[in-house]
């Protein structure tokens, strides 16, 4: 992830090259004094719109992430959450940080849940905390996150299943209002991440970018042409 402090209209930020989208993005801190007048001066731009935290939250689950308090929390393994990747090589070697000895069991050994992909079939979103059943009737896991995926046109959920039923392709049955909606695992993320670090490519010339505008959090599309990173 690239870092860098830069001068934005005569105000010192840090930028960094992350975001919560699956896209491009840049997360800009700004001193508290000095944000609303920033973002007044991004919004001002002809192709900036700002959007809503729900086009926010409808992306990074397109594209896999976790929201912390609902698909992770201090309880959660990185091993039956499917992010391994954030251990480090070295640690993966040693395991000696907190909580090491049991994901080295875990990864090892294997976990009782995982973090899955979830397709309800029809229109009808399932939401967090929907309870997930198994087509023999037992109870199989919950719903974490999910809505409506605009970019895949269809509901779509992560949540977590008993590890017998986290394989691609198996049928499940999602309890919503009262009734069974049939689903399916997919893999994650539901549609392709796009950013600089999975492209190795230059910087793009169409990013979104995370604005806090006073109290008002949101995001904005905003095209422009940076050098390289």
């Amino acid at each position: 992830m690239a870092v860098a402090s830069v001068v934005l209209d005569d105000v010192e930020c840090l930028v960094s090259r992350s975001g919560y989208t699956g896209e491009d993005g840049f997360e800009i801190s700004v001193p508290t004094n000095q944000a609303a007048a920033l973002a007044d001066r991004l919004l001002g731009q002809p192709e900036v719109v700002p959007v809503g935290l729900g086009a926010r939250d409808s992306l990074r689950l397109e594209a896999g992430l976790c929201l912390y308090g609902n698909d992770i929390d201090e309880l959660t393994s990185p091993i039956e959450a499917g992010l391994t990747w954030v251990i480090g090589k070295r640690r993966k070697m040693d395991w000696d940080f907190p909580g090491g000895l049991v994901m080295r069991d875990q990864f090892d050994n294997g976990v009782p849940r995982r973090r899955v992909g979830i397709r309800p079939d029809g229109r009808a979103p399932a939401r967090a905390l929907t309870t997930i059943i198994a087509d023999d009737g037992t109870e199989a896991g919950t719903v974490t996150s999910g809505g409506f995926g605009p970019s895949v046109n269809a509901p779509i959920a992560m949540g977590y299943v008993r590890k017998d039923l986290a394989a691609d392709g198996t049928r499940l049955n999602l309890i919503v209002r009262g009734k069974a909606v049939p689903a399916t695992v997919v893999p994650l993320p539901f549609v392709p991440i796009d950013t600089h670090a999975e492209r190795n490519a230059p910087w793009p010339t169409r990013v979104r970018t995370s604005v806090t505008p006073g109290n008002t959090s949101g995001s904005c599309w905003m095209a422009t042409s940076l050098p390289s990173a």
